[in-house]
């Protein structure tokens, strides 16, 4: 089963900033883990689908010897330049475009990534595309890192948190009735990756009150484009209640996340 979602263009226009100062960075343990499955060779290449600012290619890219980065929004490819730029990292291709209309040479790549994006995407155009993408042996690894809001929150000030988002978000009951866990293995499976299976890490964060709002501001359900005359009121909620329950404005959470990976059967 491929999902074939439809988000507007534009979903996260005004979000970048945010993404890079508080998303959560991806583990050194898990991207350790990916590097040793991938068995990487002189010149291997990366492709990283839906990049964003380069929260995968960032830390990925000191592993291979070329890197192609790919994503929508213009703004998110001018952060990831511009980090990349700062930490002298030299050999990633930006290119601002759907992952669904990419035109990639064929058996270029060891590894493919999807960071946080898959749900958005057409599932069966991007497996094509990577599929076709990947040399013998290569594979796709789909990324996945929690939110400070999933499953309503397993901590007191989540779960606050979670009543006063409500107001301004109703999750949608259908992609909340998705299973990912089981769908994303499936749809690679499906699809004809082998030897398919999944990995997950877990690190204990702390936060402040302006890292939590920071956080919510590089989604695309909280952006300030999403949330428009009520940007005032949201922010002096979440601070006011927050710091109500933890006045030493200290949050911690369990950040979950993990990978999918398949192979791309290596030719006889």
């Amino acid at each position: 089963m491929y999902l074939k979602p439809d988000y507007r263009q534009d979903l996260f226009k005004g979000t970048a900033d945010f993404y890079v100062r508080y998303r959560t960075p991806y583990p050194e343990s898990m991207i350790k883990s990916l590097i040793n499955i991938v068995d990487i060779k002189e010149n291997d290449k990366l492709l990283d689908l839906a990049c964003g600012p380069g929260r995968l290619t960032l830390p990925l890219a000191k592993y291979f010897n070329e890197v192609v980065a790919i994503d929508l929004e213009e703004e998110m490819i001018f952060a990831g330049k511009k980090l990349a730029e700062d930490l002298d990292i030299k050999n990633i291709q930006w290119i601002t475009g759907k992952a669904e209309d990419s035109i990639i040479n064929s058996e270029m790549f060891k590894l493919a990534t999807i960071g946080d994006a898959f749900h958005r995407l057409d599932q069966g155009k991007v497996l094509k595309i990577v599929f076709e993408s990947l040399k013998s042996g290569g594979f796709l690894a789909i990324i996945g890192g929690g939110s400070i809001i999933d499953n309503g929150g397993a901590s007191d000030w989540q779960k606050i948190l979670n009543k006063i988002l409500s107001k301004w978000y109703s999750p949608n009951v259908n992609n909340d009735n998705i299973n990912y866990l089981e769908q994303f293995p499936n749809a690679l499976k499906e699809f004809g990756f082998k030897d398919v299976f999944s990995m997950e890490f877990e690190e204990k964060i702390k936060l402040k009150v302006e890292d939590i709002i920071g956080f919510l501001r590089s989604m695309s359900i909280f952006s300030k484009n999403a949330i428009g005359s009520d940007n005032d009121e949201f922010e002096r909620t979440i601070t006011d209640s927050l710091l109500k329950l933890e006045p030493t404005n200290i949050f911690e959470y369990n950040f979950m996340c993990g990978y999918h990976i398949g192979r791309k059967n290596k030719k006889l």
